[in-house]
C-alpha cells in the first residue's frame, strides 16, 4: 500500500511538473494559461503576468486592457506630439520665402529653441502629475491642451506668433515622461527596459516620419490648392492636430494600473495616496538621478537637435531639395523604428548577466560611440568650404542642374547664362526656383523636367565652386555617418531608460520626469552652443557637440547603486555613501506598488456598504497555485 501511495506521489509530482511546464511554454507565447485575473474587476488578463500583475511578455499585435492598450496608447501619444513640434522643420525653406511668412534663418533657429525649451519644466512637472494623478490622464490633458496651439500656428501672421506656438505646441513633449512611467507600471522589471525603449522609440519616429511626410503633405496641398504655397503650409498642420484628438481619446480607454485606475484603487485601500511634495523631495535629492538628467541630455536632447537642423543642413550644404533634405533628414528619426528597441534590449541582456554594472556599462559605450560618430559626420566635410550665407551675392553665371533638380545627384550640370535669367546665390550656396516661362524660352526646355530646379554656382572655369561642400561628392558617406550616428543615440536613449526605473520606485514619476527634461534642457544647451550663431558652420558645430557627448558621458562612471555598485565598484562599496540623500518613510510605498492585504480588510468591513470588493493577493495567490497543481 505504502508502495503504490509512493508511486502515485511520484506520478503527480510529474504531472505537476509537466502542468508548470506547459504554463511556462503558453506563457512564452504570451498566453495568461493560469488564468490569473485581476483585483478589482476579476478580468482574466490577456498576457501573462508577475506577482505584482506586471506584463511579463510584450506582444506588439496585442492591444488588450490593461498592459498592452497603456503601451500602444503611451507610444502613440508621444509621436503624436513628436509629430506636431516638429511639422516645421521640413517646411523652413517654405516658411522663409516672402510669400510665405518670410523668416530668417536666425528666427527659424529661435522657433526651434522654442519647440525644446518650453517643455523643460513641464516635463518634470508632469512627472509630479503621473505620481499623484497617473500617467493616462497625464499623457492625454497634455494632448489636448497642446491643441490650440496647433490651431494657431496655421493663422500667424509674424515671426513672434510662429515662435510663441511652436513653444506651445513643444508642450506636449512632456508626454514622454507619461509613456515611459505607464510601460514602467504595466510591465514587468525582465522586460521593463524593452518596453520602454520599443515605447519611447516608436514616439520618437514622429520625428522621422515628420520630416518624411510633411512635405508630400505640402506637395498634396499645393495641388489641391492650385500652388498657393501660403495656404498649403497652414493647411498641413491638420495632420497633427488630427493626431493628437484621436490619440487624447485613446489614451483615455486604457487603464491607469494593472488593477485598476488611481481612484479605484485608492478607495479600495490598496493604493496610497500619493504626495506630491514628498515625492518631489525624493526625486530631486537622488543623485543617481541628476547624473542620469545630464546624460540624457547628450542623447534625447541630440536626438531633437538634429531633428530641428538636419533638413536646413543639406538643404543649405549639399544643395538638395526641400523634398529630399526632408527625405534625408527623416533618416535620424526612423532608426528609432528599430535602435531604440534595440537599447532596451541590451540593456535587459546585460543586466540578465553583468546586473545594473551591466546597464551602467552599456549605456556608457553606447552613448561615448554617438559622440565619436558625431565627431565623424561633422569632420567630413570640414576640409571644403561651406555655403557663404552672409557675403556678396553671386551674379552672371549660374548652373541648372537637368534632371529635376536633385544636385549634385544628378551628374549633369547646364552652364546657364544670367543674361537670360538672373537669380542671386551666395558663394557655395544653392536655392530652389520654380520653373518660369522665361527659363524655357531659353532653349533649356528639353533639359528641364520638373517644375523646380536648383540654382548653383558653377564649376571652374566659370566660377569658383570646386572646392564647395555641394561638389565634394561627400553626401553619401555623411548620410551613411548620419545613420550609424543615429543608431548610437537611439541605443542610449533606451539604454538609459532601462537604469531609470531602478533610481528610486517611490518617486518613479519624478525621476522619469527630471531625466526626461534633461533630454529637453540638452537641446537647448546644443541648440544655442552649436547651432544658434550663423557665423559658425553647421559640420563644425557637429563635430564640437560631439567632442561634449563624449566628456559629459564619462559621468556614467558615477553612477552608484548601493545594493548593486557602480561601474567600478561591486555592491557596498563605498558603505559610507547613498545617492538617496532623502530617505522615504518606511510605509510610503509609491505610486504603483499596491498593498491588497489592507483592500481586502476594508473590503470586508465595507461590503454591507457596496464598496469595491477587492481579492486578497493572499487568496489569489493560493488560487493560482491550486490551479497550477490541479
Amino acid at each position: 500500500m505504502e508502495d503504490r501511495t509512493k508511486v502515485l506521489e511520484q506520478r503527480l509530482d510529474h504531472m505537476n511538473s509537466e502542468i508548470q511546464h506547459l504554463h511556462d511554454s503558453l506563457e512564452a507565447r504570451g498566453v495568461n494559461s493560469r488564468r490569473v485575473t485581476d483585483s478589482l474587476r476579476g478580468e482574466v488578463f490577456q498576457v501573462p503576468v508577475d506577482a505584482e500583475h506586471k506584463a511579463k511578455m510584450l506582444p506588439i499585435c496585442n492591444c488588450s486592457v490593461p498592459h498592452m492598450r497603456a503601451f500602444h496608447a503611451s507610444w502613440l501619444g508621444f509621436f503624436s506630439t513628436f509629430f506636431s513640434t516638429f511639422a516645421p522643420a521640413p517646411l523652413a525653406a517654405t516658411l522663409k520665402k516672402p510669400s510665405t511668412l518670410g523668416l530668417t534663418r536666425q528666427q527659424l533657429q529661435y522657433g526651434n529653441l522654442a519647440s525644446v525649451t518650453s517643455n523643460i519644466v513641464c516635463r518634470f512637472l508632469m512627472g509630479i502629475v503621473c505620481d499623484k494623478l497617473g500617467a493616462r490622464r497625464g499623457l492625454a490633458f497634455v494632448l489636448l491642451i497642446t491643441c490650440p496651439f496647433i490651431i494657431g500656428i496655421a493663422f500667424v501672421q509674424d515671426a513672434a506668433g510662429f515662435i510663441i506656438c511652436r513653444g506651445g505646441i513643444g508642450i506636449g513633449l512632456a508626454s514622454f515622461v507619461a509613456c515611459q512611467v505607464w510601460c514602467t507600471q504595466q510591465f514587468s522589471k525582465s522586460i521593463v527596459g524593452v518596453a520602454n525603449a520599443t515605447a519611447g522609440g516608436w514616439g520618437n519616429l514622429g520625428g522621422g516620419i515628420t520630416n518624411l511626410l510633411m512635405p508630400f503633405v505640402f506637395l498634396a496641398f499645393m495641388s489641391a490648392t492650385g500652388d498657393d504655397d501660403d495656404l498649403s503650409w497652414r493647411l498641413c498642420f491638420i495632420v497633427p492636430l488630427a493626431l493628437h484628438l484621436f490619440s487624447a481619446f485613446f489614451a483615455l480607454s486604457g487603464r491607469d494600473l494593472p488593477d485598476g485606475n488611481f481612484s479605484e484603487l485608492e478607495m479600495s485601500g490598496a493604493k496610497q495616496k500619493s504626495n506630491a511634495g514628498l515625492v518631489a523631495k525624493i526625486g530631486v535629492s537622488n543623485i543617481n538621478g541628476w547624473i542620469l538628467t545630464i546624460t540624457y541630455g547628450f542623447c534625447f536632447g541630440v536626438e531633437l537637435t538634429m531633428t530641428n537642423v538636419a533638413s536646413q543642413y543639406f538643404y543649405e550644404y549639399f544643395g538638395t531639395s526641400q523634398l529630399l533634405s526632408g527625405m534625408i533628414a527623416s533618416i535620424f528619426g526612423l532608426v528609432n523604428i528599430f535602435a531604440r528597441s534595440l537599447g532596451g534590449i541590451t540593456s535587459d541582456a546585460c543586466a540578465k548577466r553583468y546586473g545594473m554594472r551591466g546597464r551602467i556599462w552599456a549605456l556608457w559605450f553606447f552613448q561615448t560611440l554617438e559622440g565619436i560618430m558625431c565627431i565623424i559626420m561633422g569632420a567630413l566635410t570640414l576640409k571644403y568650404t561651406a555655403p557663404d550665407l552672409f557675403g556678396p551675392d553671386i551674379t552672371g553665371w549660374v548652373e541648372l542642374s537637368g534632371d529635376n533638380q536633385e544636385a549634385p545627384f544628378g551628374g549633369k550640370w547646364v552652364p546657364f547664362n544670367g543674361t537670360c535669367f538672373s537669380k542671386p546665390i551666395k558663394h557655395c550656396g544653392h536655392l530652389a526656383v520654380d520653373v518660369t516661362d522665361a527659363m524655357r524660352n531659353c532653349g533649356l526646355s528639353p533639359l528641364i523636367t520638373g517644375s523646380k530646379v536648383v540654382l548653383a554656382e558653377p564649376l571652374s572655369p566659370l566660377g569658383d565652386a570646386d572646392d564647395c561642400v555641394a561638389n565634394s561628392g561627400m553626401i553619401g558617406l555623411v548620410i551613411f555617418v548620419m545613420f550609424l550616428f543615429s543608431v548610437s543615440v537611439q541605443m542610449a536613449e533606451g539604454l538609459t531608460y532601462g537604469i531609470v526605473p531602478f533610481v528610486s520606485r517611490p518617486a518613479l514619476g519624478v525621476i522619469s520626469g527630471m531625466v526626461g527634461a534633461g533630454g529637453n534642457a540638452g537641446s537647448l544647451v546644443t541648440n544655442s552652443i552649436f547651432f544658434l550663431s550663423d557665423s559658425v558652420r553647421t559640420d563644425q558645430g557637429l563635430l564640437d557637440m560631439g567632442v561634449c557627448i563624449v566628456a559629459v558621458t564619462l559621468l556614467c562612471f558615477l553612477v552608484y547603486f548601493p545594493e548593486h555598485g557602480s561601474m567600478l565598484t561591486p555592491a557596498g562599496v563605498p558603505s559610507c555613501y547613498d545617492p538617496q540623500l532623502i530617505k522615504p518613510p518606511a510605509d510610503y510605498r509609491g505610486a504603483d506598488s499596491m498593498d491588497y492585504s489592507n483592500a481586502s480588510m476594508l473590503a470586508d468591513k465595507g461590503a454591507d456598504k457596496g464598496e469595491v470588493n477587492v481579492v486578497s493577493t493572499t487568496v489569489k495567490t493560493q488560487n493560482v497555485v491550486q490551479e497550477s497543481r490541479a
